[in-house]
């Protein structure tokens, strides 16, 4: 740890840059400081808060229609949370195998809440800070003559405090055992929907901005790829939603879920090949969509921005039936927009629905589809700008290719369904799947050098057509356990995915130079020849995930085996078989006042393609992790506070065969050290925050070229930070003013002709939202980068100002 915070401010790159380290090292230390700050604020807020004012008797006694299915007393809490505006606080452990009858009717809150505990053996409390905690409930005690007996549950009306703004559910969908995030000792970041929300970004990507040790527009904002870099590491373009993975597509292609059809984004950090698979070590993006609610409200929204974006979204929903046991959403967006470069778009259209069907009190059936419809533009590739610096002055609009050739049209369709059975042995049995499709038409036109006469550009193009196909099914079996004081959540998994890709590629040289003074469009561009690219994977995998907890320890100890195959049209390498065996270890302690240290170890796999000289596979590469840290949540409170630090190497890297050339082997590692800080505070009853500060320090330890060695990795910021504000002024309510800051410090794109490297220069960029919000509707207005800053992400220019208002209508 000490050795991580001396080396926490070395020069970026060379002495040379000693003022802005300097600069740099003033608002790591002011945000540092400032954490600390919220952290010595936030314990002497639990220590000495005011208990909040009763509740009126009005609020206590109002009636409410509730319809809550029934299914486990977490979820029913839940739903029970969001329809009553109380704020819920319990643990895992107190709800852990415990089912709710649902409710269904017009109740009071007393009313509602105690048969939603009726046979669990709780009880509710009101904390001195406002929260309705769970308590085990006395044994009950015969009344005596002329007595009554009363109710054990005491509630009162109590809104969200502004710390629960971005709380979320508390717990991440991806770890598969339904632990909070203060039981699961390793680092887990969640976009949740109200964050979402609020800061209304276009992309998975751009929700992610203000999320610790995650990397954004590496190479600027790009519609053809939904990805990003995770402690140092490219997640490679393939995500997870709801738990199965979503394929990337050819080479240039993946998967872009629509953000109004999510719930919420989670940021699993580290390897988690143990959960999915194959991977990179980085981390793992996991989506989760919406689903039907019994207190679905109704919306209907309407938006429009800068560059002619025109948007209308629909999220619908409700019972099927009296009973409440079928539930239906209907997700649904069109948007007709152009981009930001002469002639280009970003149009869209796509459809999500879902319908959940309570079979019974034990068994659960959610069905759920999805199609989308994408015709846009991709964005415009110029010669290096560290090579022909004249590039950084051209007009955002110009655009090196021509909209009569370009596009980028993706067509995607999926169906699936999430089977859930409890037995009456205790055994709840999952099981997941999914049938997906993809299809991409990609054309390009991009520039490759600035000709001698300094304002024209060579030229060529490609194209790519991709089709792909994927089934996915995730089995999974769960019990808790007790022998005593110790208690063990077991589950057993086998899951399986298939993927079946068809296409090619090709490229183009024969196309006209473009003069930038007086660029002409619409010229005859011929199509290059594609060749064929074909390939299928499959992989399988068993697993087995367990959770101990004693007393205040809480340890996790899984393990997975997976068998890979990949075959394909390559005369070099048609078939790659892989197989590996992978784990994670941690340990966590939970103390009284909210504080809980932890230390994990991790491990993935990722198959590499190609042979060595003697004409073996490579082998996969590996990643592991280890990992300390801690995390801070006052009893009662929504608030969530993670410091973590990490050792993150990944080996079997391929570097050039020193006695072969053109020739590789696995002889290199790269390693990313690092630390971060997130915390999501509520530092007054009306302002809330979310904070983050990441240093990095990734580089190559092993390699055969000599330069590598102990130099930065490519596209790697050291220093990240962030900061959002939201307020929203009890005098006037429905009012919400928030902004933010995000800052991203240097980062190397390539190495020069004499070795050193070009690096793009650090940046922070700051955006505002402002929006008033009633039962029945809400109007918004979202300005990403606010000052307009120009900034660069390799050799691509970064989002400009944009503007959105969006007016949305409640029923």
């Amino acid at each position: 740890m000490a050795d991580l915070l001396a080396q926490a401010h070395p020069a970026d790159f060379s002495s040379s840059s000693a003022a802005p380290a300097w600069a740099l090292h003033r608002l790591v230390l002011a945000l540092v400081a400032a954490g600390l700050c919220v952290c010595v604020a936030t314990q002497v807020a639990a220590e000495t808060a005011v208990p909040a004012a009763a509740p009126s008797a009005a609020a206590v006694d109002a009636l409410r229609d509730y319809r809550i299915p029934a299914g486990p007393l977490d979820e029913a809490l839940t739903r029970f949370g969001r329809a009553s505006g109380l704020l819920l606080s319990f643990t895992q452990d107190q709800v852990q195998g415990l089912h709710s009858p649902g409710l269904q009717g017009r109740l009071t809150q007393a009313q509602a809440l105690d048969r939603l505990l009726a046979g669990t053996g709780l009880m509710a409390q009101r904390s001195a800070q406002g929260a309705v905690l769970l308590r085990k409930a006395p044994a009950p005690v015969a009344p005596t003559a002329g007595t009554a007996a009363l109710s054990t549950v005491t509630v009162s009306s109590q809104a969200y405090a502004a710390e629960a703004l971005y709380a979320g559910s508390g717990r991440a969908a991806s770890t598969k055992l339904g632990s909070t995030l203060m039981e699961t000792p390793r680092s887990i970041s969640i976009v949740s929907q109200e964050q979402i929300k609020t800061q209304a970004p276009k992309s998975i990507e751009q929700a992610l901005s203000y999320t610790a040790g995650v990397s954004t527009e590496v190479t600027g904002a790009d519609l053809r790829m939904t990805g990003a870099v995770i402690r140092g590491f490219s997640d490679g373009s393939s995500y997870y939603k709801d738990g199965l993975r979503q394929f990337s597509a050819g080479t240039y292609g993946s998967w872009n879920d629509e953000i109004d059809e999510l719930e919420s984004i989670e940021v699993i950090k580290g390897p988690a090949s143990v959960l999915f698979g194959q991977g990179r070590p980085g981390g793992v993006i996991n989506v989760v969509s919406k689903k039907p609610e019994a207190d679905h409200v109704n919306s209907v929204g309407l938006s429009y921005g800068r560059y002619h974006r025109a948007q209308l979204t629909a999220d619908l929903g409700g019972a099927l039936d009296e009973r409440g046991d079928v539930l239906y959403r209907l997700n649904l967006k069109g948007r007709d927009s152009d981009g930001r470069t002469v002639g280009s778009r970003d149009d869209r259209i796509s459809i999500a629905p879902s319908l959940r069907w309570n079979l019974s009190g034990q068994t659960q059936l959610t069905l759920l589809g999805s199609y989308s419809r994408e015709r846009g533009t991709p964005k415009s590739w110029w010669p290096s700008l560290f090579t022909y610096p004249q590039i950084k002055q051209l007009s955002p609009k110009l655009t090196a290719g021509d909209s009569a050739f370009d596009r980028f049209d993706r067509d995607t369709q999926s169906l699936g369904y999430e089977f859930s059975h409890q037995t009456d042995s205790g055994w709840q049995l999952t099981q997941n799947l999914r049938y997906s499709r993809i299809d991409i038409d990609y054309r390009h036109i991009y520039a490759m050098d600035v000709l001698a006469d300094g304002h024209s550009i060579s030229r060529a193009n490609l194209a790519q057509r991709t089709k792909g196909t994927a089934l996915a099914i995730d089995n999974r079996a769960q019990k808790d356990l007790r022998w005593g004081a110790l208690q063990h959540r077991l589950a057993f998994g086998l899951d399986h995915s298939k993927y079946k890709e068809r296409g090619g590629m090709g490229f183009g040289w024969n196309v006209p130079d473009l003069d930038l003074n007086a660029p002409v469009y619409g010229q005859s561009v011929e199509m290059p020849e594609m060749e064929d690219s074909n390939s299928d994977l499959r992989q399988t995998g068993i697993y087995t995930l367990n959770q101990l907890q004693w007393n205040r320890w809480t340890a996790n100890l899984s393990l997975r085996h997976d068998q890979a195959r990949t075959t394909q049209n390559s005369t070099t390498q048609p078939r790659m078989k892989d197989s590996a065996t992978t784990g994670s270890a941690g340990v966590l302690y939970q103390f009284d006042s909210g504080w809980a240290p932890y230390a994990s170890y991790a491990t993935s796999f990722d198959p590499a393609t190609g042979l060595k000289f003697d004409g073996s596979a490579f082998l996969p590469r590996r990643g592991k992790q280890y990992e300390v840290g801690v995390k801070y949540q006052p009893p009662g409170s929504s608030t969530l506070i993670t410091a973590s630090v990490f050792d993150l190497r990944q080996t079997n890297v391929t570097t050039p065969d020193p006695d072969h050339p053109r020739f590789s082997i696995q002889t290199g590692e790269v390693r990313a050290t690092g630390m971060e800080l997130e915390a999501r505070v509520g530092l007054t009853r009306e302002l809330s925050s979310l904070l983050s500060y990441t240093w990095l320090d990734p580089r190559t330890t092993q390699s055969t070229r000599p330069a590598e060695v102990d130099r930065q990795t490519m596209q790697t910021s050291r220093h990240m930070a962030s900061v959002w504000l939201d307020y929203r002024p009890r005098a006037v309510p429905g009012l919400m003013l928030a902004g933010g800051l995000r800052y991203k410090g240097r980062s190397p794109y390539n190495v020069a002709a004499d070795g050193s490297l070009n690096v793009n220069d650090a940046f922070t960029v700051a955006d505002l939202a402002v929006a008033y919000e009633t039962p029945q509707y809400r109007i918004a207005l979202n300005i990403n980068n606010l000052f307009n800053k120009t900034y660069y992400g390799g050799i691509f220019r970064g989002v400009d100002r944009e503007a959105n208002v969006s007016i949305r209508y409640y029923w």
